[in-house]
């Protein structure tokens, strides 16, 4: 939740909110430097998945008529997400099955099929060609070539064609809290005087649509178009192991920076506990700034509160957003299957919004300001590949 993200199960103190009333952004420079208010407002980019399948490929089978049947790839997904785990990893191709050779019809032997179909880096498998057709034997009969192979494995939602592995524990770390919210602005990321390296972060339409200018107004401010795009959701990659995006102040704000966040179980300042959680582990990328604590990281959360700035309401046609801080959470008192409520009729006909509340209540389960330990680590390419900013180390 955006400017402090406290649930209102959670008892805010003023000096929460003192920090959480600063949340104003700037178009070149950031809120601790004191610059001009031109606001960034609430969170980032990149769309939200699970894993996506393992590609592979099956060999050929002789067909009896002298070409060869061959499968490609198995076109089987499991969600979204840009990650695959068959084949060669490195965003590279799986190989399909390569076809069998012809039987012999007549004097000659008939024709061999083509190689099976591959899938590519990141995206759907192509279709191999099918063999070529057998020659004529003397006296007998024609050969036929081989049937065309399956294309590769088929990629699974937002993928980006590269493997995510689990990190390993952290040894040590600083402790910290995760907040929630998403307000429909556009992040502080989003503008290049903000970015270290490489291009700021995209900013979408009222309908989603990727903007090409940079520079394009907050909707946030008056007359503003620009909003945060809806692949900004988080995503899971395994039970132990998801991705997201993230709000951060002080010297953990830096655009495109990458910290891993190892939860143990508990809820901070008062907050439930959260046994769900405890041993799993977030990577998050820093996109946004402003409105919250040096020890707090501001998780993008579809339907996780608005705080100070609301671009959703414009967006989304609604005014039904759960509280100002905690959103349908802590507007539902707590109750999961009211949040679900919410998101199903919120999001509907908005499938990534959706995605990301069901990430909420599965893998997340409904935790309200959970604890952990974190340490800044190497952003992985699913990730920045997402949302577009470079690792800045």
């Amino acid at each position: 939740m955006r400017l402090g993200a406290l649930s209102i199960l959670t008892i805010v103190s003023a000096a929460s909110f003192a920090c959480a009333n600063g949340r104003f952004f700037n178009d070149g420079t950031s809120e601790e430097e004191g610059g001009k208010v031109g606001m960034s407002g609430g969170a980032k980019s990149a769309e939200g998945g699970g894993v996506n399948a393992s590609g592979g490929s099956s060999g050929g089978t002789l067909n009896s008529n002298g070409g060869a049947t061959m499968s490609g790839g198995a076109p089987n997904s499991s969600g979204g997400g840009g990650m695959t785990s068959g084949g060669m990893t490195s965003g590279g191709m799986t190989s399909g099955g390569s076809g069998g050779a012809s039987g012999s019809g007549g004097a000659s032997s008939g024709g061999r099929t083509g190689a099976g179909g591959s899938s590519g880096a990141g995206g759907g498998g192509s279709t191999s060609k099918g063999g070529a057709g057998g020659s004529s034997g003397s006296g007998g009969n024609t050969n036929k070539g081989g049937n065309t192979g399956a294309g590769g494995a088929q990629q699974g939602q937002g993928g980006g064609g590269t493997t995510v592995e689990q990190p390993p524990p952290i040894n040590g770390g600083s402790n910290a809290w995760a907040s929630r919210y998403w307000d429909c602005c556009k992040p502080a990321c989003g503008w290049k005087g903000n970015v270290k390296t490489g291009n700021p972060m995209n900013a979408c339409s009222k309908d989603n649509q990727t903007l090409s200018d940079p520079a394009a107004k907050n909707a946030c401010e008056n007359g503003g178009s620009a909003f945060m795009c809806w692949s900004g959701v988080p995503w899971a990659v395994s039970d132990k192991l998801a991705l997201g995006f993230a709000a951060a102040s002080g010297p953990n704000y830096t655009c495109g920076r990458c910290f891993q966040v190892q939860f143990n179980g508990q809820g901070h300042n008062g907050s439930p506990a959260s046994p769900q959680l405890n041993g799993k582990t977030m990577i998050i990328q820093v996109i946004n700034n402003g409105g919250v604590q040096q020890d707090q990281f501001d998780l993008l959360i579809p339907g996780g509160g608005v705080g100070l700035l609301n671009a959703c309401s414009n967006q989304w046609g609604t005014s039904d957003l759960g509280s100002q801080y905690g959103g349908f959470l802590a507007g539902c008192n707590g109750d999961k299957n009211c949040v679900k409520n919410k998101c199903n009729t919120v999001f509907a006909g908005k499938a990534d919004l959706q995605a990301g509340c069901d990430w909420f209540l599965n893998w997340f389960g409904g935790a309200d300001n959970p604890s952990f330990v974190y340490k800044q680590i190497a952003c992985p390419a699913a990730i920045t590949q997402k949302s577009g900013l470079s690792d800045p180390g």
